[in-house]
């Protein structure tokens, strides 16, 4: 009985402290490569635009600065980010922020903080 009263503990306290322990070395299944949150994110500007440009001037245009909304945000191909707060990024970019300021002061509001994850260990895992 005494083995599943710390066993259980054990689990509930992993379980509680999954961004804590899982986040900085790169096993949280809540993560996406840099490539995937670049391409998600330049893609809302461009939306952003199109929708924005057709609404104002009866035009679809967008801007050459929502072609490097990737570079705006700092990602990086080759790390991992937290979904979580790329998810936040692409819906403040297509919302209302996106909507009032545009898509390139927009992503510059909201896509500055991108935690990175697997800090510890490589691209899943680190190269022997």
């Amino acid at each position: 009985m005494k083995k599943f009263l710390v066993l259980g503990i054990l689990l509930f306290t992993i379980i509680l402290n999954n961004c804590i322990i899982l986040n900085p070395i790169g096993l949280n299944s809540g993560r996406e490569k840099g490539s995937e949150a670049a391409d998600r994110i330049v893609n809302a500007a461009i939306l952003t635009d199109l929708i924005n440009s057709t609404l104002f001037t009866r035009r679809t245009s967008f801007s050459i600065l929502s072609l490097i909304a990737d570079d705006v945000a700092n990602i990086e191909s080759d790390k991992y980010y937290i979904k979580s707060t790329v998810d936040e990024c692409v819906d403040e970019i297509t919302g209302f922020t996106g909507f009032l300021f545009g898509s390139f002061l927009a992503n510059i509001i909201s896509c500055n903080n991108l935690k990175t994850d697997g800090v510890l260990l490589g691209e899943p895992f680190p190269k022997l």
